[in-house]
């Protein structure tokens, strides 16, 4: 089976949804190879009709962001109302392996296709169904977008300035967050259905997805500090500032040390030596001083010069590109890392994963014309593709049970490739050392004088459950050895340092690989282990900026703003995904295999419209605030304040509405009893909403202002227009979806106590019940059960590896680190 895509031959995928997310997600099954039948209404899939431009779509071929996330797929075209067709949806589905069903769909509003339908017509089959508050949820059926979805999600509260709207982040990267899940959700029922025949449903909420992925753990932090993120909404300092020659440059400081050379970088001994401004919360509470005079530094330098400095002094840094720029990016030439559509020729991203050991990449076949493959799969007698046991088994609830992975990660991006594997049963073995723990460990609550203050990080502890951890120091050669024999127990060794140091530690790939043949090596630096920026530094900020997401987050006439935490997610969640299909590689061939799956690719994906529009019609897709490239109206509307504050916070409230279709336009006009508006010949059209949002504006604002937020978004959401009130991070697991689902679980800690966690965003039919079965461990909790039990070491040896500083349960750091 050498020389495969992961996916060939073996699964195949009728895809019923309607959005990004359902279509992003078999797009990435259709990249590893899987077969991908697209079902469209007479009117076609709606991305079809999708021009963030104003430009007109092919009437053949539809849009180009539907041709990019539809090459390699096929296309057949049903009329429910007519019965034949009805009966071939059902061929379709009895000779699939997985069917992608969307709540928004035409055709998955027809109860003879709902997920329970399609499971007892065909028990064999797994369905995804992506709703925005869960099957389950007593929310079902209440309209929302991704808009909606972001408003009660927390993180618009890090955008725009603290006496405006709440700003939430420009394109569609929640959108690719809920497809990657789904893909991911798929790939691990295969598992499953490879050993019990049995399918699954597979209930996915992009609510709780979107919980997951756009901040970093906002309700762990308050359990654990009694405190909001949620403050005055500053810039973050350094950010983003515009330079000499007109361009924006983002500059990022996490670590202590990182500011200090911040400091000598920008020429203030000032700052250097005022320790306060070490603390973030200091240099937020002298934001306007200190981010005016770094404006005034930026302005007085070209952005490659900013560029070249701030890398000189190791400092995360990246020009603020657009999709004019993106693919010119020296780093993205090199790695070419755009390639073109196979009919079109427009320029798109490439897949974000390389793979090795035999397995190949798909060379992408053309988007499909609108139902050109109908007629040739009504003659074709379909059957499943999946290869099922001989000797079926009972479905486990936790199907990677088994299966051992190494995980030497750090930070949030590298720990959540290996965080599901773990939440399903994988024994995940976390490796890091007292000298130089996990970095995110530092992001602690409690002082470093309170006994165990290593272990009060909420992000730490958020993303790590259900793992195993054992310190090791790797520039001990007793350590690097003990780690070598780990290696040779484990099916999986994932990274993310800078590519560099793996080597320097001698646990290169091929050294690895001579210890256990069969050993899957994921790598996942920032910006890739070759090219030019190889040895760039990498947060999720930069990721934002160097990938386009950061130029449509903020306002027009504002700068460009950070995401937040989603590209260190998202990135996470793409890696693990190239992670199960090269274990399906290896499933199938015996052969393991070098992944490469740098950070940055998953965001080249998540802003492919920004490069797609501009090489297919010379437009650059601009920052609009709160307004949208494709609706209207749609914004943040101030709503009657509440009287109580939280952690001394003013209450601040507001309404998220967006406004997706002509029908709920006129409906909106009924709940505000505008008169006015709904008569307006020029506003029944999007075309004409848009050019008028300012007058619209106005009127919601009135209509919202003496209504408090909730009220205001019941209101119309019952109706059947999207709104919702937005949350702010520490009220997120109050949120009546939240609560019904069980999202957010307590686990108790031995040295921090109880803490609530977001649960993993997808619920399966066959179990687990519940995500979080252990909390995260505590430095070197198991290095013991791990050396003697696994390795075989004596309680003698391994004393003398305590003794002699290789392995350690306490933090062996100064203060300063």
């Amino acid at each position: 089976m050498a020389g495969l895509p992961p996916l060939a031959g073996v699964f195949r995928v009728v895809d019923l949804s309607a959005g990004i997310a359902g279509a992003y997600s078999t797009k990435v099954l259709a990249d590893a190879g899987a077969e991908v039948i697209v079902v469209e209404p007479p009117e076609g899939h709606p991305l079809r009709r999708r021009s963030a431009s104003g430009r007109q779509t092919d009437p053949d071929y539809g849009g180009v962001l539907f041709q990019f996330l539809s090459c390699s797929k096929a296309s057949v075209v049903v009329d429910l109302d007519v019965a034949d067709d009805v009966a071939f949806v059902y061929d379709l589905v009895r000779g699939a392996d997985a069917v992608v069903w969307c709540e928004e769909s035409t055709l998955c509003r027809d109860a003879r296709l709902s997920p329970e339908r399609i499971r007892s017509l065909a028990p064999h089959v797994t369905v995804l169904a992506i709703t925005p508050f869960g099957l389950d949820s007593p929310w079902r059926g209440r309209p929302a977008n991704e808009f909606i979805l972001q408003s009660m999600s927390g993180s618009a509260w890090n955008h725009g300035p603290s006496e405006a709207a709440p700003t939430m982040f420009g394109g569609s990267q929640g959108e690719y967050g809920i497809g990657i899940a789904g893909a991911m959700g798929l790939l691990v029922s295969r598992w499953r259905t490879m050993r019990s025949g049995e399918g699954e449903i597979i209930d996915l909420a992009g609510l709780d997805v979107l919980h997951l992925t756009q901040m970093l753990y906002p309700v762990t932090f308050l359990d654990l500090t009694g405190r909001s993120y949620r403050g005055r909404r500053v810039d973050p300092i350094p950010g983003v500032h515009r330079t000499k020659d007109n361009r924006w440059v983002g500059l990022w400081v996490t670590t202590g040390q990182q500011w200090l050379d911040f400091c000598v970088l920008v020429g203030r001994d000032d700052w250097l030596e005022d320790a306060s401004l070490g603390l973030m919360d200091n240099r937020s509470m002298r934001s306007e001083e200190l981010v005016g005079a770094i404006d005034e530094w930026a302005s007085e330098r070209d952005a490659d010069e900013i560029v070249e400095l701030a890398s000189a002094f190791r400092l995360p840094v990246a020009e603020v590109v657009n999709g004019q720029t993106l693919p010119k990016q020296e780093q993205y030439v090199d790695r070419n890392w755009y390639t073109k559509h196979p009919r079109s020729g427009v320029l798109q991203p490439e897949v974000w994963y390389t793979l090795s050991g035999g397995a190949e990449r798909v060379t992408p076949l053309p988007s499909p014309r609108l139902g050109q493959d109908t007629e040739r799969l009504r003659t074709q007698a379909l059957s499943p593709l999946l290869p099922v046991e001989a000797t079926p088994t009972r479905s486990p609830e936790l199907p990677l049970a088994g299966l051992r992975v190494a995980d030497m990660t750090a930070f949030w991006a590298g720990p959540i490739i290996s965080h599901p594997l773990a939440l399903l049963g994988a024994d995940v073995i976390h490796i890091e050392s007292a000298q130089r723990p996990d970095g995110i460990r530092m992001a602690m609550t409690r002082p470093m004088t309170a006994p165990g203050w290593w272990e009060s990080s909420p992000f730490f502890n958020g993303t790590n459950t259900c793992k195993r951890d054992l310190t090791l120091d790797l520039a001990k050669p007793a350590g690097r050895e003990a780690m070598l024999r780990l290696i040779a127990e484990c099916d999986v060794l994932v990274e993310n340092y800078s590519p560099r140091v793996m080597s320097q530690l001698g646990l290169d790939y091929e050294t690895l690989r001579a210890i256990r043949p069969d050993l899957i090596m994921l790598r996942a630096p920032g910006f890739g282990t070759s090219g030019p920026w190889v040895n760039r530094v990498a947060y999720a900020p930069i990721i934002d900026e160097a990938s386009g997401l950061s130029w449509v987050t903020g306002t027009p006439e504002g700068r460009p703003q950070v995401v937040g935490a989603a590209s260190d997610a998202c990135g996470g969640m793409h890696s693990t995904v190239a992670l199960l299909l090269a274990l399906e590689h290896r499933r199938r061939t015996g052969r393991g295999m070098l992944v490469e799956a740098p950070q940055i690719g998953p965001a080249l994906n998540a802003s492919a419209e920004q490069v797609i529009e501009f090489s297919a019609h010379g437009v650059v897709l601009n920052r609009m605030g709160n307004r949208s490239w494709t609706v209207a109206p749609q914004g943040v509307y101030r709503a009657r304040d509440r009287v109580h504050s939280f952690d001394g916070v003013p209450p601040d409230d507001w309404v998220a509405i967006s406004v997706e279709t002509d029908a709920q336009w006129a409906t909106l006009c009924e709940v505000i009893g505008s008169a006015e508006l709904a008569e307006d010949e020029a506003l029944r059209s999007v075309e004409g909403r848009r050019a008028h949002h300012d007058r619209i504006d106005a009127a919601l604002s009135a209509w919202c202002a003496p209504r408090s937020a909730a009220q205001a978004a019941d209101l119309l959401a019952v109706a059947g227009v999207p709104a919702a009130a937005v949350i702010p991070p520490h009220e997120l697991a109050d949120v009546p979806p939240a609560v019904a689902r069980g999202l957010y679980e307590t686990v108790t800690h031995p040295v921090v106590g109880q803490l609530r966690i977001v649960g993993w965003p997808m619920r399966s039919s066959a179990g687990p019940r519940r995500w979080h079965r252990s909390p995260a461990p505590c430095l070197g909790q198991d290095n013991r059960d791990i050396l003697e039990g696994l390795l075989g070491m004596t309680s003698a040896e391994v004393e003398q590896l305590r003794v002699d500083g290789v392995i350690g349960t306490e933090v062996k750091v100064n203060l300063g680190w």
